[in-house]
């Protein structure tokens, strides 16, 4: 056997410390863009789908052959994920860092879930305590910001964001294995940007007329947290464990909120 094939080009603790980097640096960032929710979702996947597909055509992906119920399976995760961020990123106009990124990463929980009442996947200890403890955390935001009805309002957004998120996983975890990732992802991600696309044109949202900051962060979601996080978290569970990989969704939730106290003083 060679020993070299087995030894990774790039140590995949430290990309995925990286990645785990760029996806807390996401809310920062789109709490510092002064543009519509829906703009700031679009123009993201919009790059994003740029991105990965220069990058497909450079590693010669073969175009995909599906057959029609796959085909609208894309279609589906693609207005999942357009509608997930669309959420999301709202509700970080109505509270706080914190509660938006702690609610949304519940989505591995609603993942379970779904896999649970759909393909009648049972969980194991580890994965129940985990939802128990989801649950009651996000009860105890909720209550704590009944108070407040703007910032209730921003974690009802960010929790339906976590449950599409959900269910994007879910659905994903069916297409991978049928679908290589850098063609799943830049399909998934074009019709992602088409759905806000509509939604934009529904909802009356400008197309042009942001700011340069406005559009340097767009093109930074799109190469930092859907582009190099993503990629970081594939690439990772190549040579970890996916208990591992998956364990470092809290590690965004924290690296938002310390970087949320540094430079917006938001005390969760």
């Amino acid at each position: 056997m060679n020993l070299k094939s087995s030894i990774p080009p790039i140590n995949p603790k430290l990309f995925l410390f990286i990645g785990v980097l760029s996806f807390a640096f996401g809310a920062i960032l789109i709490k510092f863009s002064s543009a519509p929710a829906i703009a700031i979702a679009f123009y993201r996947l919009f790059f994003a789908a740029i991105i990965m597909g220069i990058i497909s055509l450079g590693n010669k992906v073969k175009p995909l052959k599906l057959d029609n119920k796959d085909f609208m399976y894309l279609v589906l995760n693609g207005f999942v994920l357009a509608t997930h961020f669309a959420l999301w990123i709202s509700s970080l106009k109505y509270t706080t860092v914190a509660a938006s990124v702690v609610l949304v990463d519940t989505s591995p929980f609603f993942a379970t879930i779904f896999a649970y009442i759909l393909l009648k996947e049972k969980a194991g200890r580890n994965h129940v305590l985990g939802i128990l403890l989801c649950f009651f955390g996000t009860v105890l935001i909720f209550c704590s910001d009944l108070n407040l009805e703007g910032n209730l309002y921003g974690d009802i957004l960010a929790l339906a964001g976590g449950v599409l998120a959900g269910f994007y996983f879910f659905v994903g975890r069916k297409m991978r294995p049928k679908i290589e990732f850098l063609p799943y992802v830049t399909y998934v991600y074009s019709f992602s940007a088409a759905f806000l696309l509509f939604y934009m044109i529904v909802f009356s949202v400008p197309f042009f007329g942001y700011t340069l900051n406005d559009y340097i962060i767009f093109l930074l979601l799109a190469v930092g947290p859907s582009c190099l996080g993503h990629n970081s978290y594939n690439y990772s569970l190549k040579y970890l464990k996916a208990s591992t990989v998956s364990a470092t969704v809290y590690g965004e939730a924290l690296g938002s909120t310390v970087l949320a106290i540094i430079l917006f003083n938001e005390i969760p």
